[in-house]
């Protein structure tokens, strides 16, 4: 990902173009003209993972088209969805399940041995399709009407938040790209940069030194410590989160260079009391998007208390830990974090029956303790891919 973020040519594509933009006369203007400068550097990137973008993209507006002026809107909603997660499956999982198919038919015996790793992977489909589906999601509900070809287009290939996201929602991308009033203004130019600045500072000097101080301790393996592996597994747990929380400022800050307002994607995650908080506070538009599209529709399924409780948080963060790479180590700590999660709502829903629970949870000592075991649980899930 660093190759595909941070490069001279991006920097240099974030110096120029802004000008070129800013100089057009009206908002369709600049939409094509961002358009263009975006599905160039994603075909600069990979001139496939460019064709991919039109592609869904042209489906998913047609989708929408046939959504809002046709009589059966569910089904046309249901045809979408089920178009982009076949071509998420194709793209980024089917050497996944081709590979676990083989592994159990193996164990019943010999069979023909099938590879799909020749497949190409286009560049930022996990973010691509989840964008597009809750575009055709709040479409049918009615949450938004339906954007101009051009508009869902810049939405889907919008190269800022392409690889590494956050996953904007249309609904408030659709107001900033319509509005023609909105011109420039010297604040967006200093905010942007000011963010970037921020953001590689987070990557390139904090979590890349963490990284420089903790691989030495996973390349040694069995010659260093219990100890130093604690360290280094609390160190990593900050990198990664620096690593991503400077992307997201950098995809935040590189927006904002074009007047649009992408919304935030970590909020002091780590000093979170509960593991409903942290995941509140973590890549927040993941979250939110598993909350609203996943975890939500699931729990109107049923009013069971075992289903809401315990298979509702695991489903869908499992469903979260696939969505991040398609692996087994991925899947389980996916899951961890869904038992972590249904462990919360067991305690949030039945703490009120006991009043001492209550007025304990609500001191201070307690806060501070809650604070540090939710950061230990997320840290002791790294495991699962480190």
């Amino acid at each position: 990902m660093d190759q595909l973020v941070i490069t001279i040519e991006s920097f240099a594509v974030l110096l120029l173009t802004p000008l070129g933009y800013w100089a057009l006369p009206n908002r369709k203007l600049r939409t094509l003209y961002l358009c263009l400068v975006s599905l160039g550097l994603v075909a600069y990137w990979d001139k496939w993972s460019a064709l991919v973008v039109i592609a869904l993209t042209s489906f998913t507006y047609g989708m929408g088209y046939l959504i809002e002026t046709r009589p059966n809107r569910k089904l046309y909603r249901t045809l979408g969805v089920t178009g982009l997660l076949l071509a998420l499956v194709i793209f980024k999982y089917l050497g996944f399940l081709g590979d676990t198919v083989n592994s159990l038919l193996q164990l019943f015996g010999h069979y023909p041995h099938a590879s799909f790793g020749a497949i190409v992977r286009p560049l930022g489909i996990s973010y691509l399709v989840f964008k597009l589906m809750s575009y055709l999601i709040d479409l049918r509900k009615g949450f938004i009407d339906k954007g101009k070809f051009l508009d869902v287009l810049l939405y889907g290939s919008l190269f800022t938040i392409f690889v590494a996201g956050p996953i904007e929602r249309f609904t408030t991308f659709k107001p900033q790209v319509e509005s023609d009033a909105q011109g420039f203004k010297l604040e967006y130019l200093e905010a942007g940069f000011q963010r970037i600045v921020f953001g590689l500072f987070k990557k390139a000097v904090l979590a890349d030194w963490i990284g420089y101080l903790i691989i030495p301790i996973w390349r040694s393996g069995d010659d260093v410590s219990l100890l130093m592996k604690t360290l280094g597994l609390f160190g990593f747990s900050f990198q990664l989160y620096l690593d991503f929380a400077g992307y997201s400022d950098i995809a935040i800050g590189a927006s904002k260079l074009y007047g649009f307002t992408i919304m935030e994607n970590f909020d002091w995650p780590f000093l979170q009391p509960n593991t409903g908080q942290f995941w509140r506070h973590w890549h927040i538009s993941l979250s939110t998007w598993i909350r609203d599209y996943i975890f939500y529709p699931l729990g109107r399924m049923s009013t069971n208390r075992i289903w809401m409780l315990f298979i509702v948080p695991v489903v869908a963060m499992g469903l979260s830990g696939l969505w991040h790479e398609a692996s087994w180590g991925f899947l389980l700590w996916g899951v961890w974090h869904g038992f972590g999660l249904s462990a919360y709502l067991y305690w949030n829903y039945n703490k009120k029956n006991y009043e001492w629970i209550v007025r304990v949870s609500q001191s201070k000592t307690f806060t501070v303790f809650s604070i540090l075991v939710t950061y230990v649980f997320f840290t002791i899930g790294l495991l699962w891919f480190n």
